[in-house]
C-alpha cells in the first residue's frame, strides 16, 4: 500500500522557505502508518488549503481539509495525542 502525492520540494518565495502541498489526494490514508499532522492554510502562503499527515517514516502526505475520511483520521490523532499527554506519572 503506497499513498499518493507526497509533499514536493519546498517552494521558495523571498527569505523564506515554504514546504506547501501542490495538491492532495482522495485516498484514505491507513491510521496505523500516520504518526501526526500538521494543518497547511492559504494565508501561511500555501497554494491551497491541506492536511498533512506525517508517517512513521517521516514522509508527508497531503489531503483534502474537509473530505469526512481526513478530519476522521484528524479526531483519532488528537484522542490519541491528548491521552498520552494526560498519562502522566
Amino acid at each position: 500500500l503506497k499513498p499518493t502525492c507526497p509533499v514536493p520540494p519546498p517552494v521558495y518565495g523571498g527569505n523564506n522557505v515554504l514546504d506547501c502541498c501542490l495538491r492532495t489526494s482522495e485516498k484514505p490514508i491507513p491510521r496505523r502508518i500516520v504518526q501526526d499532522y500538521r494543518m497547511q492554510l492559504v494565508q501561511d502562503g500555501c497554494d491551497i488549503p491541506a492536511t498533512v499527515f506525517i508517517t512513521a517514516k517521516g514522509k508527508h502526505l497531503c489531503a483534502p481539509l474537509q473530505a469526512p475520511w481526513v478530519v476522521r483520521l484528524r479526531e483519532k490523532l488528537d484522542a490519541s495525542s491528548a491521552k498520552k499527554v494526560g498519562a502522566g506519572p
